[in-house]
């Protein structure tokens, strides 16, 4: 998410509404993710998407500024009360808080192991399909919210 200033300020904001809100959250990084992107794009029925934007339950809330008008008003408390984080938690054992984790399977190589071809001698290495073309994988602890 550091990758532009203004998106990176833009997403850190968004983030730290939510958190203030105290509600369970995911949050996916689409610059780590061609899949995401795509989603994301398709979702809003964009070709180009700027970031951050919030969905509650499926449905597109919007971008940074209608997150920050919403909470500055108050609706944003209400339209994500049914989400409340149960306990108050720290940062992720697991991952740090970067909410990804090297592949168990490829080890962020990105390639499974090797199988001999068989027509030939020749060892072919295969693309891993546990992970995504980073060589990660999303975090399980934070994705079911143990955080």
């Amino acid at each position: 998410m550091g990758i532009v200033r203004t998106t990176f300020e833009r997403c850190r904001k968004v983030r730290k509404i939510l958190e203030t809100l105290m509600v369970k959250f995911e949050e996916r990084d689409v610059f780590m993710n061609r899949g995401f992107q795509q989603e994301v794009r398709e979702r809003l029925g964009l070709t180009r998407v700027i970031v951050p934007q919030v969905f509650v339950e499926g449905r597109h809330l919007g971008g940074a500024e209608v997150v920050e008008q919403l909470n500055e008003i108050g609706h944003l408390r209400e339209l994500v009360r049914p989400y409340k984080k149960q306990s108050v938690g720290g940062i992720c054992q697991q991952c740090g808080g970067y909410r990804y984790l090297l592949c168990p399977v490829c080890g962020g190589s990105k390639k499974s192991v090797t199988h001999r071809h068989h027509f030939s001698e020749d060892l072919v290495a295969l693309r891993c399909v546990t992970c995504d073309e980073s060589g990660l994988i999303r975090c399980q602890a934070c994705i079911t919210g143990e955080v």
